[in-house]
């Protein structure tokens, strides 16, 4: 995984995350993560306010990244802020599968935004990070089209393949899936032991509550 010169140039200081898992069993959750998922709920619901969500440090770096690509952060948020917002106003996190869920509750635990795609589905040998380009969309997740100009983007050799705001449908998991790529996006000057201990909790959530394995983790910084 590469972040891209130009993104680079522009938002300096960024830190990213490729987590490869492999043997997954990836149908609904089990009851122990659904524990966990309620858990993390009902923690999350008591301990932030609304105000509180855009000053915690991992959603506070990517509204700035967004404002500085030319993006209103309070229009397009990061799929962590949206989760987040989601559970302090009432909201239970949506049931998706195993292994979304089982990210989702990681993003909400840690404020980071995270990317979860069927490596299956991934075209080419390799992703890159960078700016979003005029013209350039592609499908999300809630089944509408994303334009990327703006936006930091991830892309594989297809193209575009999602973001920290919303993935693509094109390379979505779902009840076949074996094999995940899960990128962590961290904002620019993240702490570093505390991106560490998130991606080791990221690691040691995989391994207790799926089937999956983790075979392979990397970082890369711009």
């Amino acid at each position: 995984m590469t972040i891209d010169p130009d993104l680079a140039r522009q938002v300096p200081f960024l830190t990213l995350a490729a987590i490869h898992i492999e043997g997954v069993e990836n149908g609904p959750a089990t009851d122990a993560l659904q524990a966990l998922v309620d858990a993390t709920v009902v923690q999350t619901r008591a301990a932030l306010k609304l105000e509180e969500i855009s000053q915690l440090p991992a959603v506070a770096g990517w509204r700035k990244v967004l404002k500085a690509l030319g993006t209103d952060p309070s229009r397009y948020r990061v799929s962590s802020e949206r989760l987040l917002r989601r559970i302090v106003k009432g909201d239970d996190l949506p049931r998706v599968n195993l292994m979304v869920d089982l990210v989702n509750a990681w993003s909400v635990a840690t404020g980071l935004p995270i990317g979860l795609y069927d490596a299956d589905r991934l075209e080419g040998t390799a992703v890159s990070f960078g700016r979003g380009r005029v013209g350039e969309r592609y499908l999300t997740l809630a089944g509408t089209e994303l334009e990327t100009q703006g936006k930091p983007v991830l892309r594989d050799a297809a193209g575009p393949c999602g973001s920290p705001l919303t993935d693509s449908a094109r390379t979505a998991t779902d009840g076949g899936t074996r094999r995940c790529l899960a990128v962590v996006f961290g904002p620019p000057l993240f702490d570093n032991e505390a991106f560490d201990r998130h991606l080791d909790l990221l690691c040691d959530w995989v391994g207790h509550f799926t089937t999956g394995r983790v075979v392979g983790r990397s970082r890369t910084g711009s």
